[in-house]
């Protein structure tokens, strides 16, 4: 499975989207999708989506709350597997897609059409979107080869007619290398990925994680070990004690994985009366917003500094086309407040919000917007638009309380302001944190805000998922100081690891 990872793009733009594109947007309980799809097309992704969204949760035994629209998973289906590349700056040719967790609202890129005419891009989203919903399980630090053996365990999901949904299937994609490479031991896994893997050796870690998930929670004589294992992770335990405690002989768990892979794979079957998809809406995308997509499909994934600029030209030649379309409006105000223009930002959202009032999005814009134009006034004129910011902050959640991002923004206008956050803002900080727990930096600033309020258990919670990620190894290793001084009883030490790492982190730039 070709895999995401949150990257910094240093490609060329888009060229924006032809007006006659038939770009439409599907909406869900936990979706909203993008894509040139016919209308029908794009009801049964939406809907195989959310079935998949459904099953998944039955198997991580996870809840289903109540989900604010700002928070839904985002999907950007572009053209192709080069557009997704070159969206994430990928130059391997490794990635036909990615998802990013983020506060400001999670996104996931996915192309219409693979390279392969023969594949299917669905076990690359499920692989994914798998990932989206074990970092919502917060009390559960995972270790790195069950992330990603779980993963693709999910990622070959096989849908009845009868609505249940089957998972397990053989993972064809990793075949080669299961069956003909040097399968990574235990040992090799616990240690997780490290830097500079070959393409051969990522796909032997990711198929033997899926091997292993699959034995650990399939086979009879291996029941309520995976459990155990993880919970003994959760209290501390260093990971090859607690698998020589829980598994045995290490080395003949590595053979009985080997003869397992020869063997008929067994499949788990979610039953259909426990899935409920929900209504699907599907509407088309306005001329403007179809001809925008792709740019903002760009920007929200984030560009280097030498593109702000460009990209931003480029979004205002499409809202000069179609002035007061919202979906534009709000692109070029966060274009223009990326490329460092305020004003043009803050008048870009009030166009916006003239088209709908009760766009939360183009609200928290035009409070980020009144901010920077904070900086350089007058002590008063500072904190006067400080404290309009904020007023605008608390109105977007009004609109949407379950949306993180401006429960974040309020929070973080206090730190940009320089001054100390109230009860009320850091309340704000580690509610955006629960509701978005795969920003990683939102979870860390909670985690410091709790120590600071010397509650160490709450602080430890917040931080396990973190120390966990497969995808952050330096702020991952940060973690797991602060935990380790925690479970010493030492908050202060822990406050220390985070201000080392930033002096570190600022120095090696």
């Amino acid at each position: 499975m070709r895999s995401l990872l949150a990257c910094v793009s240093g490609a060329a733009l888009f060229a924006a989207a032809p007006a006659h594109a038939a770009w439409y947007q599907a909406s869900s309980k936990h979706f909203v999708i993008y894509a040139d799809e016919s209308p029908n097309d794009l009801r049964d992704f939406a809907t195989k989506l959310e079935r998949f969204d459904q099953g998944a949760r039955v198997a991580l035994t996870m809840d289903d709350p109540t989900v604010g629209n700002g928070n839904r998973l985002t999907v950007f289906v572009v053209p192709t597997e080069k557009d997704v590349r070159s969206i994430m700056g990928d130059k391997s040719g490794w990635f036909a897609g990615f998802y990013t967790g983020r506060v400001s609202g999670s996104l996931a890129y996915l192309p219409k059409r693979s390279d392969d005419a023969d594949s299917s891009t669905d076990p690359l989203f499920f692989h994914e979107y798998t990932h989206h919903l074990m970092m919502q399980v917060l009390d559960r630090p995972y270790p790195e080869w069950f992330v990603e053996g779980f993963a693709e365990l999910l990622s070959t999901a096989r849908f009845d007619r009868d609505g249940s949904i089957l998972f397990g299937a053989p993972l064809q994609q990793r075949a080669y290398t299961l069956l003909n490479g040097s399968p990574p031991s235990f040992e090799q896994l616990a240690a997780g990925l490290q830097p500079k893997m070959t393409a051969e050796q990522l796909d032997a870690f990711y198929g033997r994680g899926w091997l292993l998930a699959h034995y650990l929670m399939l086979e009879k004589n291996r029941q309520g070990q995976l459990p155990r294992y993880i919970n003994a992770l959760a209290k501390g335990e260093a990971p090859l004690v607690a698998a020589r405690e829980i598994f045995g002989d290490l080395k003949q768990l590595d053979d009985e994985l080997n003869k397992y892979l020869t063997k008929p794979m067994s499949e788990f079957k979610i039953q259909g009366s426990r899935i409920k998809v929900g209504s699907i809406d599907v509407q088309p995308m306005s001329l403007g917003a179809s001809a925008v997509i792709l740019l903002r499909a760009r920007m929200k994934n984030g560009v280097g500094k030498d593109e702000l600029e460009p990209l931003a030209a480029q979004v205002r030649a499409v809202e000069s086309r179609f002035q007061g379309d919202e979906m534009v409006e709000s692109t070029l105000a966060e274009a223009e407040l990326d490329a460092g223009h305020p004003e043009g930002a803050e008048h870009a959202a009030e166009r916006a919000l003239a088209a709908n009032p009760k766009n939360s999005e183009a609200l928290v814009l035009e409070g980020r917007a009144t901010e920077e134009k904070a900086k350089g006034a007058s002590a008063e004129a500072r904190a006067n638009l400080f404290k309009d910011a904020r007023a605008t902050f608390i109105a977007a959640n009004k609109l949407d309380t379950e949306d993180p991002e401006p429960l974040y923004e309020y929070y973080s206008s206090y730190v940009r302001e320089g001054i100390r956050p109230t009860d009320n803002a850091i309340a704000a900080l580690h509610y955006a944190s629960d509701l978005a727990p795969q920003d990683l930096g939102v979870r860390m600033n909670s985690a410091i805000a709790y120590l600071e309020q010397d509650k160490l258990k709450e602080a430890r919670s917040t931080l396990s998922l973190v120390a966990y990620s497969p995808h952050a190894k330096e702020v991952a290793e940060v973690a797991q100081r602060m935990i380790a001084d925690i479970d010493a009883g030492n908050g202060k030490a822990a406050l220390m690891e985070t201000r080392r790492f930033s002096t570190e982190q600022s120095g090696s730039r």
